[in-house]
């Protein structure tokens, strides 16, 4: 009798094994190459880009189902969203920031059938110092516009924030949009350290439904080359007339009665 209780509990026990090992080689997992975080430290422009790796380091297939970052700011494609095991998979980031200065935090969350982790949250850091700042954060607003007629714009404040004198050069519309434009500014401008510049844009509307462009100033400085101004606005809306200035529709003249023509009825 303890030979057969021997006997099963050995069956048992390489039986439970079985069962582990099977459910072991069942389970993906989702690692990011380099940590949770990605930091680019201490930079001068914007976009910022990098290509962070992903490698499922478990025993199945690795569906990867979203990349999803937290804000419109952040792009994040994937080259692949099915990882064999041992294989990696390559995730290219870029954060449009533009106008800001100081440090920034961002996340992109990567969703897969690691049981253990499905949601995986990869953090993003960077501590910014353009060598150029506008004000406001690159761009220029128009109001009330009207279709063909030139308007001005909101004016940005250009400030060469870095340590050398920066050229920047006529801005240059890289996306027509819907409008024409024009500048005050007649040719490149040298900024000191400290110095600023305003610059004024004025406005023409080809599209009567809104205002929308994008303009490019490149510069001298190697950190910043170019920066783009995204140009946007409202029309003016067609003047309704009041429901008072509507002349009433004509009515249909009554039938003369016989009173009207001086003649009684006798009833019979």
């Amino acid at each position: 009798m303890k030979i057969d209780s021997i006997i099963r509990s050995v069956a048992a026990t390489v039986a439970f094994a079985a069962v582990a090992s099977v459910v072991a080689v069942a389970q993906p997992k989702l690692e990011i190459v380099g940590g949770d975080t990605y930091d680019w430290g201490k930079v001068k422009s914007s976009p910022l880009t990098t290509v962070v790796q992903v490698k499922n380091t478990g025993n199945a297939d690795l569906k990867i189902g979203d990349v999803r970052p937290g804000c419109g700011c952040t792009a994040a494609p994937i080259d692949k969203n099915l990882l064999k095991p041992g294989e990696v998979g390559k995730i290219s980031i870029t954060i449009k920031v533009p106008g800001h200065s100081g440090p920034i935090e961002k996340i992109v969350t990567i969703y897969s059938n690691d049981s253990a982790n499905t949601a995986h949250v990869l953090h993003l850091k960077a501590d910014l110092h353009p060598v150029i700042t506008c004000t406001p954060a690159q761009y220029m607003l128009v109001t009330n516009a009207s279709l063909n007629t030139e308007s001005a714009a909101s004016p940005m404040t250009i400030k060469n924030t870095g340590e050398t004198p920066i050229t920047i050069q006529k801005p240059t519309l890289a996306d027509g949009g819907n409008i024409g434009v024009r500048f005050d500014m007649n040719g490149p401008k040298t900024l000191k350290p400290g110095e600023e510049y305003v610059l004024k844009a004025f406005v023409t509307p080809k599209n009567a439904a809104s205002v929308t462009g994008t303009l490019n100033v490149k510069t001298s400085s190697s950190d910043m080359p170019s920066f783009d101004i995204t140009v946007s606005g409202t029309m003016n809306q067609p003047s309704v007339s009041p429901r008072s200035a509507v002349a009433p529709p004509a009515m249909a003249t009554p039938p003369a009665s016989a009173t009207q023509s001086g003649t009684k009825t006798t009833p019979h």
